[in-house]
């Protein structure tokens, strides 16, 4: 059976999932929406299919089962409300949104209509996670240490922060989120941040670093660094600190379990960008009978509250609970 699938936001991650699609037999794309019709209807061209500039337009003549809002952050909102109103199953990418309000009007609105959801935190279906995952059970935790540290992306947007949430919204939360999935829920978090290196970047107001601790529920504590001012180095992932060993797990790459007497590294073979889109199409086509997508809208709006949480805490200087 084909699933019909239509694009909000036609840019370069659209292509990234795209390039899944393509492989997936039952996705047929129907329409493509962007606010520069050229880039629409290039897309739509290749897929021979419809390009607007009207969302809502793409969304009652095309009629799709499921839509990508492949947006950027200031944008989510009415587009995955009208999506979701229309019955169509929404894969939104990350970040949700800037407020958690919307984000939860939003969720509230899927679980209303019973579509399928899934939010592109594809680090969670990379094969040595599920590894991971499982080793843990077998470890005890004692800390752990994120990272998210490099420069600063190249487009205009995500240097405001008002545009792009920040750093801890807009990248750092793919670790608050496998920080959730490997360690479960975060009770309280306090956060710090420093600013003044990037003075020859203009309309540049977030964050150059920041580090923010975390308590978890079962009381491990935990803290995350990010950085964008970075020209040079960086380092993306997290150290993980057990009472018999360490496991240091580099993003989309590589994971390493360290002991005294010996080590073992795991490298990353999965396509994991494949395994989130099959994971969404499959959902769709059993009209969420299955349960193969890691990464619902719901629990996505508790990944965005985190890196929410830590803005209001650099903010007050206070810790804040959750």
């Amino acid at each position: 059976m084909a699933i019909k699938v239509a694009f909000i936001g036609s840019g370069g991650i659209a292509g990234y999932h795209l390039g899944h699609l393509e492989k997936i037999k039952e996705a047929q794309m129907v329409g493509f929406c962007d606010v520069d019709r050229a880039r629409a209807a290039a897309r739509a061209k290749h897929y021979k299919a419809k390009a607007y500039t009207d969302h809502r337009k793409m969304l009652d003549a095309t009629k799709p089962d499921a839509v990508y809002v492949c947006t950027p952050p200031f944008a989510h909102g009415q587009f995955e409300l009208d999506a979701v109103a229309r019955g169509c199953h929404l894969f939104v990418e990350k970040p949700i949104a800037l407020t958690l309000d919307l984000a939860h009007q939003i969720r509230d609105a899927i679980a209303k209509a019973g579509v399928v959801s899934c939010v592109g935190y594809q680090d969670r279906y990379q094969d040595i996670i599920a590894r991971l995952k499982a080793m843990l059970r077998k470890h005890p935790v004692a800390t752990a240490m994120g990272y998210w540290m490099g420069g600063m992306p190249g487009v205009a947007w995500w240097r405001v922060k008002a545009q792009s949430g920040g750093q801890h919204t807009e990248q750092t939360t793919h670790i608050f989120d496998m920080m959730r999935h490997l360690f479960g829920e975060v009770r309280s978090l306090f956060a710090v941040g420093s600013r003044g290196l990037m003075t020859d970047v203009p309309n540049y107001d977030v964050e150059d670093a920041s580090a923010v601790t975390l308590t978890f529920k079962t009381g491990l504590i935990g803290t995350v660094y990010s950085a964008c001012c970075l020209k040079g180095g960086g380092k993306c992932g997290i150290d993980i600190y057990c009472t018999d060993g360490a496991f240091t797990y580099v993003e989309r790459q590589s994971l390493t379990f360290r002991e005294p007497s010996r080590s073992e590294e795991f490298r990353n073979v999965a396509d994991y960008g494949q395994a989130i889109d099959e994971a969404f199409i499959a959902d769709v086509a059993a009209k969420g009978k299955t349960r193969k997508v890691l990464s619902p809208y719901a629990d996505a709006c508790k990944s965005l509250a985190l890196s929410l949480a830590a803005d209001r805490s650099m903010a007050s200087g206070q810790a804040v609970e959750l």
